[in-house]
Formats: C-alpha cells, sequence, structure tokens
C-alpha cells in the first residue's frame, strides 16, 4: 500500500483519557498542520499523575514497543515516517527501544526529523 502523504509522523508519547498530554495534545496539532500522525501510547492513564486520588491505567513496556514496532517494519510502513516525536521517558530500557526505533528509522530514511 502506498501513500501520497508527505509528512508522517510517528509519535511515541503518553496518552490520557481526561486531559490534554502527551499524544492526546500533539496528534490534532500535527494533523490541522497537514501530518499524517501514528501514535504509539507509552501508557493509557485515566488522568495525568498530578490528581490528588491518583490515576488508573497501563504502561507499555519495552517489549511491547518493540512488539507494535515490528509490526510495522514487518507491513514496511516504518519506511513512510519523516519524523520521530517522543515524549516523557520514565523507564531506561523503554528509552532503549526508542533508541533502536530511532536507528531503524534512520536506516531507511537518512533525512528523518527526531523531536523529544
Amino acid at each position: 500500500m502506498s501513500s501520497n502523504i508527505q509528512h508522517r509522523v510517528l509519535s511515541i508519547q503518553s496518552h490520557v483519557v481526561h486531559g490534554h498530554v502527551g499524544n492526546k495534545s500533539a496528534v490534532f496539532p500535527m494533523q490541522v498542520l497537514g501530518f499524517e500522525v501514528d501514535p504509539i501510547n507509552s501508557v493509557q492513564f485515566s488522568n495525568h499523575t498530578g490528581y490528588k486520588q491518583g490515576f488508573k491505567g497501563q504502561v507499555l513496556n519495552e517489549k511491547e514497543l518493540a512488539e507494535v514496532y515490528s509490526g510495522l517494519v514487518d507491513n514496511d510502513l516504518h519506511k513512510l515516517y519523516t519524523h520521530l516525536l517522543t515524549g516523557y521517558v520514565g523507564n531506561p530500557t523503554f528509552l532503549r527501544e526508542i533508541a533502536n526505533i530511532l536507528k531503524s528509522l534512520r536506516a531507511v530514511n537518512k533525512k528523518l526529523v527526531y523531536g523529544k
């Protein structure tokens, strides 16, 4: 499957159901600017972590991130990305997996733009 999209972003960031942080706040503005955005949610939380009663949700680990990304690679979709955007990363092993993804993306697109 080919794509005529000129700018495609892989965005690896957090996501909250209530509020606007991470991918929830990044995806729409980039779409308005004409970017196609494919989010990988590093966390799925009920709300941001600053609430008095805390938060509930799931955290994606580095193996799960690698698995999701490998699905993109298996289908040659990783070749479509012109940009990589990442947000807060609280785990060194997750960060190492992001570095692996960055290397993989740069191997197929030397002009890849990386924002963090």
